[in-house]
């Protein structure tokens, strides 16, 4: 694993070596000498050989990534990059009407042009070797702001190219962060976006088939396929196989990595505590009495959609008949994901509190899973469920988190995830004699990097550690750059800045996050003119706020800004009737709502009862 990175010259591997073909082809300088029929010498001159130009070569930059800043002047990934790209399609309509590969055109605009290019072939059979690949990329799975903006810089320092996959495009009725458009992804440094047809359903296979072929006509081959939130993650696992990359996960465990059913069966087989449960089927909620009797329940109990994410569709119920009606909202309805829901999960109620387990996996690393940071989350019981305040960052190297460190390392072993991130939210109990938290259990897994830029305030307060590239080098195989301690030296915390109204914004105040002493960065998404909710899950919060300082702090300014952010709300017009139209005219460009983040620091039909 570590003499790629300790040896700058090679001079002759021995005949017949297996090398591997993730490394061999990516490297620009080698010349391949014909000995015999069967043996080939390969031949790399050293990067570092005065007659070299002062330019690095690819292959040197992804083998051995600079921890500096790249200069202005440095190469570009696509300077040399020879790709026979697809016509561009003159007309919008028929642009619609098919899958499109998006790039930055000479004029500064995206060009829409054909996934597939003409191409002829007259000698398919080649008896000599084929020029060596010319450029590596990795593929982002609906990536969002600002996210994407450090996975480029990361990807930009090992000179890969970042191909954009967007399975379900924003036609402007979405929120530009969080479903950037195919222009702000190429603003922000993608070099090219896959959509498939407008109003047709993504085709994972379809999907595959297109870059398969983007591969041999733009000489170029992807390394790794990164889910970019909680509805990639499958769609991910498949391409990742499809593309016939070797460092994807376990196919066969997919389905534990997004249904919480199968989840729950993966994690308990491992020997790892999870809360019972039950699977109910029918529509009107008719099970929910023989499943609580049967799991010998005591209320409250939980009623949640099994393939969901941001607290969507989860509800804590009282009684039965709360129950009931909770169900029937879930089975046989379109679920977040989009996908219609056959089934609703009824769990017990875990005591205790609530954390989120975030973690590094690769078989790089020394143990194949690393926890890199814990968060603590503050709720309170409100609008029919838990409702996030804030989410506090802890120390994970602290041996009263110790018993949540194995477990969540128990977990993402059990369901399979074996490169790349991992989310875990585990409830456990403390016991002040032992001066420690007990008993975890699982809630849900996400086999993907945390939301709630946990990443980012992550790098912000743990020396050495830099997510996004550790994220792309597990991916793409490579060897993952682990710092001596995870231990923070400031305190993060996420604060969710609540509505406690429901109507047609009218006004607000207490927006201004910039005067908090511990502010660090926040994200508003209420407007003007539209719609507001009582807050309760994450997507229905007036906005995020951000804070490193000291815990006294950031406590005080998490404090007040909830208290002083105070909303008015006209009320909802009647059925029919248009929503208010929003006083401020809509920016030219979706690009101008989102803020540019600084650049990342440099890097090195049964109830079924359980």
């Amino acid at each position: 694993q570590n003499w790629w990175g300790h040896h700058s010259t090679i001079d002759k591997p021995p005949l017949n070596c297996s090398w591997p073909n993730q490394f061999c082809s990516s490297v620009q300088a080698s010349q391949f000498k014909k000995l015999d029929q069967h043996n080939f010498e390969m031949n790399i001159t050293s990067p570092h050989n005065e007659e070299q130009p002062s330019t690095p070569f690819i292959a040197e930059a992804v083998l051995q990534p600079t921890d500096a800043p790249i200069p202005a002047d440095s190469l570009d990934s696509t300077e040399h990059h020879e790709a026979l790209m697809g016509a561009t399609y003159k007309s919008p309509t028929a642009a619609d009407k098919n899958a499109t590969v998006t790039v930055m055109g000479e004029e500064g605009a995206g060009e829409l042009r054909k996934v597939i290019a003409t191409e002829f072939v007259s000698k398919p059979v080649q008896l000599t070797s084929p020029p060596v690949v010319l450029q590596n990329s990795i593929v982002l799975i609906d990536p969002k702001i600002p996210e994407v903006k450090y996975t480029i810089d990361a990807a930009n320092r090992r000179n890969l190219m970042v191909t954009a996959v967007i399975p379900q495009p924003n036609d402007g009725t979405k929120n530009f962060v969080l479903h950037p458009t195919t222009a702000i992804l190429l603003e922000y440094g993608v070099h090219q976006v896959y959509e498939p047809p407008v109003g047709v359903k993504f085709d994972v296979m379809e999907c595959a088939y297109h870059l398969k072929t983007i591969e041999a006509q733009q000489n170029l081959r992807f390394l790794g396929v990164i889910p970019c939130r909680e509805s990639s993650v499958d769609v991910a696992d498949m391409l990742s196989a499809l593309l016939g990359l070797r460092n994807g996960n376990d196919l066969g465990l997919a389905g534990a990595r997004r249904d919480k059913g199968l989840m729950k069966v993966a994690v308990a087989n491992a020997g790892l505590r999870v809360a019972k449960y039950a699977r109910l089927t029918r529509a009107d909620g008719g099970e929910v009495e023989l499943a609580v009797e049967e799991l010998e329940l005591e209320f409250p109990i939980v009623v949640k959609t099994p393939r969901g994410w941001s607290t969507q569709d989860v509800y804590i119920c009282n009684d039965c008949q709360e129950a009931k009606e909770c169900v029937s909202k879930i089975v046989k309805s379109l679920g977040p994901d989009g996908r219609k829901t056959q089934y609703a999960l009824l769990e017990e109620f875990l005591t205790g509190e609530e954390f989120a387990v975030n973690l590094i996996t690769s078989p790089t690393t020394p143990r194949g899973v690393q926890v890199t940071d814990i968060w603590r989350y503050h709720k309170i019981f409100l609008h029919g469920t838990m409702v996030n305040t804030w989410q506090s960052m802890v120390d994970p190297h602290d041996k009263a988190y110790a018993s949540l460190v194995r477990y969540a390392e128990g977990v993402c072993r059990a369901v399979g995830i074996k490169y790349g991130m991992a989310h875990i939210e585990i409830k456990a109990e403390y016991d002040s004699k032992l001066g420690r938290w007990i008993n975890p259990a699982m809630i849900e897994v996400g086999a993907r990097m945390a939301g709630g830029r946990k990443s980012v305030m992550a790098e912000a307060v743990i020396p050495g550690w830099y997510p996004f590239a550790a994220m792309v080098d597990a991916h793409c195989g490579f060897p993952v750059l682990i710092p001596p301690s995870f231990r923070p030296v400031k305190q993060a915390t996420h604060v969710f800045i609540p509505s406690d109204k429901d109507g047609i914004l009218k006004s607000m105040s207490g927006e201004n996050f910039e005067r908090l002493p511990t502010y660090y960065d926040h994200a508003l998404s209420a407007k003007i003119g539209k719609r507001v909710r009582k807050s309760k899950e994450i997507g229905s919060f007036c906005a995020h706020l951000w804070l490193t300082g000291t815990t006294e702090e950031v406590q005080r300014d998490a404090e007040r800004a909830r208290a002083e952010f105070i909303v008015e709300v006209d009320p909802l017009p009647e059925e029919g009737e248009a929503e208010v139209a929003a006083p401020a005219a809509a920016p030219a460009s979706p690009i101008e709502e989102i803020p540019s983040p600084e650049p990342a620091a440099a890097m090195p039909n049964a109830i079924s009862v359980v």
